[in-house]
């Protein structure tokens, strides 16, 4: 199957059907949230290029998930290895604090493009209903599974969706411990230059979401010589918990 499915973890079936499960269980859940646990999940052994993923990106005010905020969300589908930029998606998150200064320089996010944004409830539903039967592909889950964790504790008093997630940065590290080459830089646009891919503006949601999927998909590309051989890259070998 080649690296990557030696050195990733197996399924993560267990897991995720025991968070279903608990799901299921919470009254009073949105019509998003319910049609996220009433779609089925991609097939745990099909091909990873096979299956529908969407790449999201958040853009926070900072990384603290109990203390700072979502101020916006983008995110585009892949299917069959292909991006569908007609499917990109990028929403500004109202919010009455503002801005804090230290975020404003770095994504450049300021309280007049907030200011007629949508409601974080609004953007998290949307993201629930698109994420319906797709594998989530972030760089960096810590984050958006932080935020995401903030917002679902607050409404429902409970974290951890069955969402199945693919993570280009734990992809990166696991790829580097096997080969004994760890680097300290594992940034978005520092991976992308050493996969040779174009340099895109950082810190945009919509932006990173793209680039994100990019590098998913170069990746994993080494994968795909093994279909000549009528050999697949299995989907659980790609996920991370």
């Amino acid at each position: 199957m080649g690296l990557l499915s030696r050195i990733f973890p197996p399924s993560l079936t267990q897991q995720v059907e025991s968070q279903h499960k608990r799901w299921r269980n919470i009254p009073g859940l949105s019509p998003a949230l319910q049609q996220l646990l009433a779609t089925p999940l991609p097939n745990f052994t099909a091909d990873v290029f096979s299956v529908p993923w969407l790449a999201f990106d958040f853009e926070t005010s900072g990384l603290d998930a109990n203390q700072d905020r979502i101020l916006s969300i983008g995110s585009v589908m892949v299917q069959s290895g292909q991006i569908l930029l007609a499917s990109a998606q990028h929403q500004y998150i109202s919010s009455d604090p503002q801005v804090n200064a230290h975020s404003a320089v770095i994504n450049h996010i300021t309280p007049e493009m907030l200011r007629d944004g949508e409601a974080l409830d609004e953007a998290m539903e949307t993201l629930f209903l698109r994420l319906a039967g797709r594998v989530a592909v972030v760089h960096g889950k810590m984050v958006e599974r932080a935020f995401i964790n903030a917002w679902l504790q607050t409404r429902y008093g409970a974290e951890d969706l069955p969402i199945l997630w693919i993570d280009t940065l734990e992809i990166e590290r696991r790829y580097q411990q096997a080969r004994r080459q760890m680097q300290n830089d594992l940034r978005l646009s520092s991976l992308r230059r050493e996969y040779r891919l174009p340099d895109y503006p950082a810190h945009h949601a919509l932006c990173d979401a793209v680039a994100t999927a990019e590098l998913a998909l170069v990746q994993l590309q080494p994968q795909r010589q093994v279909r000549a051989q009528g050999k697949c890259l299995p989907l659980n070998a790609c996920l991370c918990g």
